[in-house]
């Protein structure tokens, strides 16, 4: 599809769109203000009935204070004077004051004169039962001179428009001498006359008898709305609800007022007109729109789209573009010829850069070789040209007991889905050189194998060299092996004179032989102190050489740590006193016995904890602390001494390697403690760590396996 039809889709589709919108919009806001229109306007027609209603019971209320308040009836309600009667209460005076009822009741809220007709019959009828009752029960009975009564009281016959007033004299003093009570039925005449007047359809349900649903929704809305409310009745009417309320201002009694919908339909046909309008607009602008595009874009792109087309299948990139004017496409059109200058210049460094490739490969003596996945060579140097016998090892099938032949799971195969490791093999070639190939695959951006890039390299003297290093190593390992064989094996010979030594000094020192002075003595302990720590150099030397040689043994057996706590405190106390150091041990509570080699745990708590000593600022303190965690045993030994520099971490637990290691260092030792340390507890199953910093002390820990093994 070209340019034109989609545009015209385009913009057909944008309009069509902005119309439906616009008609959705129109819809939704316009119909919704026509709605709230005749809302307001029912409720306006419908206030004017309550209003007629409200003028009706000022007119009765005229009335009532007209006969109230009046010397006449002060008095006849007090004497029941035959004339007044005579005089004003004939049987023409409901008829003539448009009431159903008249009652003349006294202070006391008894009904002393009555009067009730029939305003339809034209006939005398009783005063209704619910009118008496509620005189009985006082509620229309007034107590001040200021008291009035006014509401619609529910009645078997009809629902009752009722005002009272205080009997008073006509200046209004003195107590009240009653009530007097003046009542209009809402019956169907009263309704047909107020339909007349106002030219509406009324309906009246009170709520003592089963409403319509739509006046049961309507009086809950209009409970809550200041007693009115709105109905849709249906396409061609709409109701207005409201509430007739009681003397006491309860709602008895619910009005609906019908009224045709003239001013909905008037709108619904101005939308008509409106959407209309909206589509004819939606369609004319979308034409004018889509002629202008071809005009000045279309017509243009189609210019360009011809020429990038002629370009292509003419392969000439010297050609060149002419589109008029200053916009954005004319832009382009330089864009375009400018690419074409810059392709042409591209596409002649190429050529040289290619041919600048070709030199360097062709004078590399490595060879190199470009294959596809398929290991079809594409591409090779002068190198490989000159060995052709190894262009062919990657295709040679490899003979399962030849050792030059290539392993042929090392190369790449096609279409690996990630890219593997470079693959490497060495190959012999018939002259007698040694070769290192290299095979690497060339993957796109989605991990699939493009080509196969192979590197070779002559390795013969490295190679010879390897056999040579090999060699030397394996005879460096067989005299290492001596050595320590001869060592191990040198223990009773080198610590029975040093034993013999120790003990003929401490005999002298004791003065089993008799008496010495204080140089010879001083001697003498000098001679002691240094047999002992020769003897403990030889120790670790054996040690260590026992472990490099594989016989050094572990002796297991079950005991308390404690013991062992204790046994290294009390063999470090005096060499820990002498700095006024602290040595405090913790030991988690419920520990069972350990199951070790118990001469070598404490060994290497011996190494740790002298350690720390020997490290430890004066006057300090040395925190050994023993747990149980996830089936290991846990010791760690904390000092506060003067630390390890990060850069010397990494001569901890080295045989015969120390942090300071001049010739006046400070702290004495060989260096074999902490590497002694650590292959015991490796023989354990353990490991061992540490941690440190300069100036804030060190911490050496390690771990055993914990067995079930305890008692």
């Amino acid at each position: 599809m070209d340019v034109s039809k989609k545009l015209l889709i385009v913009t057909f589709t944008m309009f069509a769109l902005l119309t439906m919108l616009l008609i959705v919009a129109a819809h939704t806001i316009l119909l919704s203000s026509f709605s709230d229109l005749e809302a307001q306007d029912t409720i306006k027609n419908t206030g004017k009935i309550e209003q007629a209603i409200a003028w009706e019971a000022l007119s009765i209320d005229r009335t009532a204070r007209d006969w109230a308040f009046w010397d006449d009836t002060y008095k006849f309600v007090n004497t029941l004077n035959p004339e007044y009667i005579e005089s004003n209460l004939d049987d023409s005076t409901l008829y003539d004051l448009d009431l159903n009822v008249m009652l003349f009741v006294n202070k006391s809220g008894v009904l002393v004169y009555p009067m009730s007709v029939d305003l339809v019959n034209m006939t005398n009828v009783p005063v209704p039962a619910g009118l008496l009752e509620q005189i009985d029960s006082g509620i229309l009975t007034t107590r001040e001179n200021t008291d009035y009564i006014q509401g619609v009281i529910l009645l078997n016959e009809s629902p009752m428009l009722i005002v009272g007033r205080p009997i008073l004299t006509s200046f209004g003093e003195g107590p009240s001498a009653g009530t007097l009570i003046l009542g209009k039925y809402i019956d169907s005449s009263y309704i047909s006359s107020l339909e007349e007047r106002t030219q509406t359809s009324l309906s009246l349900y009170t709520l003592n008898e089963e409403m319509p649903s739509d006046f049961q929704d309507a009086f809950d809305e209009a409970a809550s709305d200041e007693g009115n409310a709105v109905k849709i009745l249906g396409n061609d009417r709409v109701a207005g609800y409201f509430i007739l309320r009681n003397t006491t201002g309860e709602p008895v009694a619910l009005m609906r007022a019908d009224y045709p919908r003239d001013l909905y339909a008037q709108g619904k046909k101005t939308l008509i007109y409106i959407y209309g309008f909206l589509l004819l607009s939606g369609l004319v602008i979308g034409t004018a729109t889509k002629f202008s595009l071809d005009r000045l874009l279309v017509s243009r792109l189609i210019t360009i789209d011809s020429f990038l087309e002629k370009v292509k299948r003419e392969k000439d990139i010297s050609k060149r573009l002419e589109v008029e004017g200053e916009d954005e496409i004319h832009r382009l059109s330089k864009g375009i010829n400018e690419m074409l200058s810059s392709v042409r210049l591209a596409e002649q460094e190429l050529k040289a850069r290619e041919y600048e490739k070709k030199f360097i490969l062709d004078s590399l003596e490595e060879i190199v070789v470009l294959r596809d996945p398929n290991f079809n060579i594409r591409w090779a140097n002068r190198a490989a040209l000159n060995n052709k016998d190894l262009l062919m090892v990657e295709a040679k099938a490899p003979a399962s007991d030849s050792p030059q032949a290539p392993d042929r799971d090392i190369i790449p195969k096609p279409r690996y889905s990630q890219a593997p490791d470079c693959a490497d093999q060495e190959f012999t070639s018939s002259e007698g050189k040694t070769w290192l190939l290299r095979s690497k695959p060339v993957c796109d951006e989605t991990g699939n194998t493009i080509a196969v890039l192979e590197t070779g390299m002559e390795i013969t003297e490295r190679k010879n060299y390897e056999i040579e290093l090999f060699r030397a190593k394996q005879e460096a390992e067989v005299a290492n092996r001596t050595k320590s064989e001869f060592l191990a094996n040198m223990s009773h010979e080198l610590r029975t004179p040093l034993n013999s030594i120790i003990g003929f000094s401490d005999l002298l020192y004791e003065k089993v032989y008799g008496e010495l002075n204080l140089k010879q003595t001083k001697a003498v302990g000098n001679i002691s102190n240094s047999g002992k720590h020769l003897l403990n150099l030889i120790n670790e030397i054996l040690d260590l050489s026992k472990v490099e040689a594989g016989s050094f043994e572990l002796h297991y057996s079950t005991f308390w740590l404690a013991e062992v706590f204790a046994e290294v405190r009390d063999m470090l106390f005096p060499f820990a006193a002498s700095k006024g150091l602290k040595i405090e041990l913790e030991i988690e509570s419920n520990l069972p016995r350990v199951y070790a080699d118990k001469e070598r745990i404490l060994q290497v708590l011996s190494n740790l904890v002298t350690n720390a000593v020997k490290f430890s600022n004066e006057n300090g303190c040395i925190r050994v602390k023993a747990a149980h965690m996830n089936g290991f045993l846990k010791i760690t030994v904390s000092d506060d001494g003067i630390g390890i520099a990060a850069a010397d971490h990494e001569k901890l637990f080295k045989p015969f390697s120390q942090i300071d290691s001049s010739s006046s260092k400070k702290y004495q030792g060989t260096g074999l403690g902490l590497a002694l340390v650590k292959e015991i507890v490796q023989l354990h199953g353990g490991t061992v760590w540490f941690e440190s910093e300069t100036g804030k002390g060190s911490t050496f820990g390690f771990s055993i396996p914990f067995p079930g093994r305890s008692e």
